[in-house]
């Protein structure tokens, strides 16, 4: 698909990979954008958060351990659906990139060398370089979307699972508690009922 006359130069050099390289580009930057808004407002939020997660256990208390360990892993995995999102979208940007880039690629060789064909006569340099600059433009061009995509993904997942395994620790302790707490107050318990014994 041809580019208007319009769109600048170096985009109309990369030819039939212009549009799914530009398409790759916006995506990235949507998802980009989304993911550090979720990111800003999960830094900020992230005590009422856990807050909401440990009322919610501290409302099972009387259960057995284990089903209060399941329960805090069923809501953590509910979490999990919005920190991660976007995420697969980002690795697959930072994927395809490349390829259609090495794909451009083979196509602008295939474009000089078809020019080179018809040349009668000596081969002039910039027949050769039209073709070369289309291969080594679609190239760069699919490098610098997927490294930020890559980049972007490992950071956003490094971020989650640092505030999401925070959230599963303070849980496992906040569960422990409740089983620490127990015997201590059937101690205080027995130990008041000894005490009203001897009194009498």
């Amino acid at each position: 698909m041809p580019s208007p006359d319009w769109f600048p130069e170096w985009f109309q050099q990369l030819g039939l990979m212009a549009w799914p390289l530009a398409a790759c580009s916006i995506l990235a930057l949507a998802l980009g954008l989304e993911r550090t808004v979720f990111a800003i407002r999960a830094r900020w939020q992230r005590e009422r958060n856990y807050q909401h997660l440990a009322d919610y256990l501290t409302s099972h208390r009387g259960q057995p351990k284990a089903v209060r360990d399941e329960l805090s892993g069923v809501m953590l995995r509910e979490l999990q659906g919005s920190y991660y999102s976007g995420i697969a979208g980002l690795r697959i940007i930072g994927t395809m990139s490349p390829m259609l880039g090495l794909l451009g690629t083979i196509l602008g060789i295939i474009a000089a060398f078809q020019s080179i064909s018809v040349q009668v006569g000596p081969v002039s340099p910039s027949v050769i370089a039209d073709g070369l600059w289309e291969a080594m433009l679609t190239t760069a061009m699919g490098l610098l979307i997927a490294l930020p995509s890559l980049l972007l993904a490992h950071l956003f997942k490094w971020f989650s699972e640092r505030q999401l395994d925070d959230f599963c620790l303070r849980l496992n302790k906040l569960s422990l508690s409740f089983d620490l707490d127990e015997p201590l107050r059937e101690s205080q318990v027995v130990t008041g009922s000894k005490r009203g014994k001897l009194a009498a």
